[in-house]
């Protein structure tokens, strides 16, 4: 099975092994003129990667890169005809080997991915603070996925019910509690509002990582079910010289990916195609990782049966005087 941080590899083996191509980077866009090893502007052409998001599909998954293929510009913009044509045909020697990489010899990526067809290249000039320019490539890769419970590093036994006439909201909250106390890597839990993520309400201190932590998102009441609406945030602490950011994003995803078998195999009915967007540098803490977006679906019947509401049909005056004496109760409290 492949993982985040092999693809990682590969392109960087690409843009190791290309003439043309003198520096190397991963991360975020703002980090693109900044070597995070020599703390140095980089050498150009340069190729820099930019996470972009996940999609679990139906036993695959679809990985997503911004590829930056840019070269240094002169002050009086002699040389930027050259840059543009050349920072183009590199993007092409780039998407062509992962194209054709069906030996060992051209990386054998075809083995185990798929780049999809179609990819966009935008071009762009004079950005950043040393002038540059060249072409954005944004990619689709596609790999298979077995989505099974076995070798998941979770306690034996676990998963989540099978039902999906689930009780309740509370109900969904305290399974995916459960999922993250008995995960091995998971280390701490939350469910709230975005800018308590770094906090603990419970201890008041900044929580352990890696951290799972969900932020309620819209639920909307469809014919005979409700779509609820979660967004489950994985997330890991990046050293201050972002040296680790690569395992961050790598272990993250391998998480995300344990939590939506888990789901996968279960009778709770998830939404297919979950999106996850990937995140450096947020937060006090510098943290790295994954949000994934998806629904949970309830079978609900909108029978007024079971409501708490007792029959009625009363006029505006008698309904405004109801509410002024029970006003009145309150008054005397």
């Amino acid at each position: 099975m492949i993982s985040y941080k092999q693809i990682l590899a590969d392109l960087s083996s690409i843009a190791y092994h290309h003439e043309q191509i003198n520096s190397f980077g991963f991360g975020d866009i703002e980090q693109c003129t900044n070597d995070i090893i020599t703390k140095q502007e980089p050498k150009y052409t340069r190729m820099y990667v930019v996470p972009k998001e996940v999609v679990f599909n139906q036993n695959e998954i679809h990985y997503n890169f911004a590829i930056i293929v840019m070269d240094k510009v002169e002050e009086d913009l002699s040389n930027l005809t050259d840059v543009m044509s050349d920072t183009i045909e590199i993007a092409k020697d780039v998407w062509t080997v992962f194209w054709q990489s069906y030996t060992q010899q051209y990386g054998n990526f075809s083995n185990y991915i798929v780049g999809e067809w179609n990819p966009d290249l935008i071009p762009f000039t004079e950005k950043f603070e040393t002038i540059l320019a060249g072409h954005t490539m944004n990619i689709s890769l596609s790999a298979p996925f077995d989505y099974t419970e076995c070798g998941l590093p979770i306690e034996f036994g676990f998963g989540f019910p099978v039902d999906e006439t689930f009780e309740s909201y509370r109900v969904v909250i305290e399974d995916f509690k459960k999922f993250a106390f008995l995960h091995e890597q998971i280390n701490s839990f939350g469910f709230g509002d975005i800018t308590q993520i770094t906090n603990d309400v419970i201890t008041k201190q900044e929580p352990k990582y890696i951290r799972m932590y969900i932020v309620p998102d819209t639920t909307q009441l469809a014919e005979n079910h409700m779509h609820i609406g979660f967004k489950v945030i994985f997330c890991d602490k990046v050293e201050e010289d972002q040296s680790n950011q690569q395992d961050v994003l790598n272990d993250t995803l391998e998480v995300a990916k344990d939590f939506f078998s888990l789901l996968y195999l279960s009778e709770y009915e998830a939404d297919w195609n979950p999106q996850l967007e990937p995140f450096l540098e947020r937060f006090e803490t510098i943290l790295g990782g994954w949000t994934m977006s998806f629904n949970i679906i309830q079978k609900f019947d909108f029978n007024r049966c079971v409501l708490p509401i007792t029959p009625f049909n009363y006029p505006w005056e008698v309904i405004a005087q109801m509410w002024q004496d029970i006003a009145t109760d309150w008054n005397e409290f």
